[in-house]
């Protein structure tokens, strides 16, 4: 049995109170979209944790927990919440799987994040000066998208381009190397001295080492999914972000870089549409959005 649960509107709608709920049942929760820009914070016995890549069903000691295909995933953070998680008491040994398909952030599509929001609001700005505007960069008159600058939209960029790199190629030293390489070669092409800071062989270094410490959190998710649904496992999809800033039927182009409904989830994780019980819409009283 599945249970998706998806923000109806713009984000923060309370999607991590009612996972923090549900996730009591479940034997699996997973995360099919998105990256560390998205944010729940659960309250669990006096504690507070906070998530952003990982699923919360980690504060249920029985549930499994999958970052699933669809996401993209910078190793650096999730290293980093998964330390903050463990510093709070929470035991999450052998309860977090990373799909081998979900695609890598690195610090150079960070870099390249903020780089495109500064080049949309001169744009915007330059717009307005050539109107006769006084200068205030507005997403009405194209400016910038409002992003976390986490890096999401150039990671799934480079997805999309098919010149990113996914999680199984770290493995192979040779192939990783090269392809980052390739990614920084057109960012200098692209940036020139805009990236003047970023070293890729620093980048390359670090890898090194997550190489060594991954191998304990990576799996094959297909077959982990496929088997999930056949003995009929309680399932917890945890959306993140919002429908109306999906990356087909949200408020375009002021989205997000995923598909945020019902079809990311089943596409991020491999899911049968027969096998699913409840879509459940979160929505709140009043409306606000997230984002610039």
């Amino acid at each position: 049995m599945i249970t998706i649960v998806l923000g109806a509107q713009w984000g923060d709608e309370g999607k991590g109170k009612l996972t923090d709920i549900l996730c009591a049942e479940a034997s699996l929760c997973a995360r099919a979209q998105g990256g560390n820009n998205a944010g729940h914070t659960i309250v669990a016995d006096g504690q507070t944790y906070d998530f952003h890549i990982l699923p919360s069903g980690l504060v249920n000691p029985k549930c499994l927990n999958l970052i699933g295909s669809g996401c993209v995933v910078h190793i650096p953070s999730f290293f980093k919440e998964l330390e903050d998680l463990q510093k709070k008491g929470l035991d999450t040994t052998d309860r977090i799987h990373l799909s081998d398909r979900a695609h890598i952030v690195f610090d150079l599509h960070l870099l390249i994040d903020g780089l495109q929001e500064g080049e949309l609001t001169e744009a915007a700005e330059q717009e307005q000066l050539n109107n006769g505007q006084v200068v205030v960069a507005k997403k009405s008159t194209g400016g910038a998208i409002g992003t976390t600058k986490k890096g999401i939209g150039p990671a799934y960029s480079a997805k999309h381009a098919r010149s990113g790199v996914r999680i199984h190629q770290i493995f192979n030293k040779d192939e990783f190397d090269k392809r980052l390489r390739v990614l920084a070669r057109g960012a200098q092409k692209r940036y020139g001295g805009a990236i003047e800071g970023y070293d890729v062989e620093e980048e390359i270094a670090r890898f090194d080492t997550y190489r060594e410490q991954l191998p304990a959190f990576v799996v094959d998710a297909v077959p982990l999914m496929a088997s999930a649904q056949k003995s009929n496992t309680n399932i917890l999809v945890e959306g993140a972000n919002a429908l109306m800033l999906d990356i087909d039927y949200g408020t375009y182009p002021f989205v997000t870089s995923s598909a945020t409904g019902t079809g990311g989830a089943i596409s991020g994780l491999g899911l049968s549409p027969f096998k699913i019980k409840h879509i459940i819409g979160v929505v709140k009283a009043y409306t606000t959005r997230v984002g610039g």
